[in-house]
C-alpha cells in the first residue's frame, strides 16, 4: 500500500509535466499590438550595496531603444554601505532624464526596504509606465518597447522574462531552475491566471498601480512583487507575462549555497501568498522525492520507468520554453538539473523551517 501511493505521487507529477509541455507547445500566447505613439516610460531601479553591479545595469539602460525625451530613469539608494551612491550620483549628474530621488527614511523592523524605495520613487511619476529592474541585472535594448507592445490597460501588469547568466554549472542549475519555474508561471499567466510578477522585470500602469495602493501597501511584504500582483488581480486586473527575445533580462546568479538557501527562503515565504491549490502542487514537487525514494524500494521498475518519463517530460519543458527566447541549453545540463532539483527542493525546505533569520541585502528579516 505504501508503495502504491508512493508509486501514485510519482505518476501523478509526471503527468504534470507531461500536460505542461502540451500546455506550453499549444496554447503559449504571444502579445503583439500595434502602437502608434510610444507612451512615457519611467524606469524604477532601486539599490542596495549594488557597487559591483551598477556599472554594467547602468550601461544596459543607457542603451535602451527608446526615445530620450519619453524615457526618464529614477534611482534610489537604499542606504548602501559602499559607493552605490557615489556611482548613482555620477551617473544622474551625466543627462537630464536621470533622477537621483532621495530615499531618506530607514525601513522599520520587518519591512521592504526596496518597497518603500520603489514607493518613493513611483511617487515622482505622474503618468504612463512604470517600468521595474534590479541593479545585478542586464536589459536588452529592446526592452521597453517589449513592453509598450504588449500592454494593455486590462492587464495592469506585464511581466518580462528574467534567466540567470553565467556559464559555471551553478548558474547553469540556477538557470534551469529559473526557466522550470517561470515557464509554469507562463503555462498558468497564458490559462487567464497570474500567479506572480518578476521585480526584476515588470511593467505597470500608473493608474493601476494607485489603485492597489502601491508599494506603500506591501511593504510588509519580502516578496513585493507577488504581492503587487496578486492585489491587481483581485482588483479585475489580468497580468500576463511576455516571453520573447525582446523581453529576457539577464540576471547575476548567487554565488554561494548560503546565498541561494536565502533567496528560495524568500520566495518560499512570498508562496505562502498564493492559494491554496498552488500551494499543494508546488509541495507535491518537494513530496515527489520521498515518493520515488520509497517507490523504489517497493516497486523500483514502475518508479524508475516514470521518473524517466518524467525528466524527459521536464526537460522538454525547459527546453520548448528556453527555446522561446532563443536560449539553448546543454543535453547534460538537464541531467546534472535532477539532482540538483532533488538537493534545493529539500535543502529549501529545511532551511525554511530552520530558527535562522531571512537576510536579504544585509538585512534580516523576521
Amino acid at each position: 500500500m505504501v508503495g502504491q501511493a508512493a508509486l501514485f505521487i510519482v505518476i501523478l507529477v509526471t503527468l504534470m509535466y507531461a500536460a505542461l509541455s502540451l500546455l506550453l507547445r499549444f496554447k503559449f500566447k504571444e502579445y503583439s499590438n500595434v502602437v502608434e505613439e510610444m507612451p512615457f516610460i519611467s524606469v524604477l531601479l532601486p539599490c542596495r550595496n549594488e557597487a559591483d553591479n551598477l556599472q554594467d545595469c547602468l550601461k544596459a539602460l543607457e542603451n535602451i531603444d527608446y526615445p530620450s525625451e519619453k524615457i526618464t530613469f529614477l534611482v534610489a539608494d537604499d542606504h548602501s554601505e559602499d559607493e552605490t551612491a557615489e556611482i548613482l550620483q555620477n551617473w544622474t549628474s551625466k543627462a537630464e532624464n536621470r533622477i537621483l530621488v532621495p530615499f531618506k527614511k530607514r525601513p522599520e523592523k520587518g519591512q521592504n526596504g526596496k518597497a518603500l524605495a520603489l514607493a518613493v520613487m513611483a511617487n515622482r511619476v505622474i503618468s504612463g509606465l512604470l517600468v521595474f529592474t534590479d541593479a545585478d541585472c542586464i536589459v536588452p535594448t529592446s526592452w521597453c518597447r517589449s513592453f509598450v507592445q504588449a500592454y494593455s490597460k486590462d492587464y495592469g501588469l506585464v511581466t518580462g522574462i528574467t534567466t540567470v547568466a553565467g556559464d559555471r554549472l551553478f548558474a547553469r542549475m540556477q538557470a534551469l531552475d529559473w526557466w522550470l519555474t517561470l515557464g509554469k508561471v507562463k503555462v498558468v499567466s497564458d490559462a487567464g491566471y497570474s500567479l506572480t510578477a518578476m521585480g526584476n522585470n515588470m511593467a505597470m500602469e500608473k493608474e493601476a498601480y494607485l489603485k492597489v495602493g502601491g508599494f506603500n501597501s506591501v511593504v510588509q511584504e519580502v516578496t513585493e512583487d507577488l504581492a503587487i500582483s496578486k492585489a491587481l488581480y483581485n482588483k479585475g486586473y489580468r497580468p500576463i507575462h511576455v516571453v520573447n527575445k525582446t523581453s529576457l533580462v539577464k540576471t547575476k546568479a548567487e554565488k554561494t549555497i548560503k546565498g541561494l538557501l536565502h533567496q528560495r527562503k524568500r520566495w518560499m515565504r512570498g508562496a505562502f501568498l498564493l492559494p491554496l491549490i498552488w500551494q499543494v502542487l508546488l509541495g507535491l514537487q518537494v513530496v515527489f522525492y520521498i515518493g520515488l525514494l520509497i517507490g523504489i524500494y517497493y516497486v523500483p521498475l514502475w518508479t524508475i520507468g516514470f521518473w524517466l518519463i518524467k525528466i524527459f517530460f521536464q526537460s522538454i519543458f525547459i527546453s520548448t520554453f528556453s527555446m522561446k527566447t532563443g536560449i539553448k541549453i546543454r543535453f547534460l545540463d538537464f541531467i546534472y538539473f535532477e539532482i540538483y532539483n532533488w538537493w534545493v527542493s529539500w535543502a529549501t525546505v529545511i532551511f525554511y523551517f530552520c530558527p535562522v533569520a531571512l537576510t536579504w541585502k544585509n538585512r534580516s528579516y523576521l
